[in-house]
């Protein structure tokens, strides 16, 4: 009996663990996790642009991240992504929670994080 349940948790982990098939780019990251996660009331927005970010919206949103227009956008403020290089982003620092954590009242899950990893890794395109 006791075994069963062993390999059913292993079946779980498995499926838990195994490859993220979302894709990387900046479209979907936007919708799926920058704007539900940090576009909210007290944060990013345009009403409340903390640090000088807008991420409610995509093209405006792309600019504050990456300093690069993304369509009909205006240049953003000083860069936090490192294109091709993750491990050189501050994005990534703060959704690390290297120093100060992002965002401040729920982290993001490590499969989030490692699928903006991802998308910096690939030159963070504008979709």
């Amino acid at each position: 009996m006791q075994r069963s349940y062993i390999l059913i948790s292993c079946a779980t982990l498995a499926l838990a663990c195994g490859s993220d098939d979302r894709p990387a780019s900046w479209s979907y990251l936007h919708e799926a996790i920058i704007r539900p996660n940090c576009a909210t009331v007290s944060c990013h927005t345009g009403e409340n642009a903390t640090a000088g970010l807008r991420l409610q919206e995509a093209d405006q949103a792309y600019a504050s991240v990456t300093g690069l227009p993304c369509g009909s956008a205006e240049a953003g403020g000083p860069s936090f992504v490192s294109p091709g290089s993750p491990e050189s982003s501050r994005l990534v620092e703060l959704l690390r929670g290297t120093d100060i954590t992002m965002p401040p009242d729920r982290l993001l899950s490590i499969q989030d994080v490692e699928l903006i990893e991802e998308w910096i890794a690939q030159g963070a395109p504008c979709d």
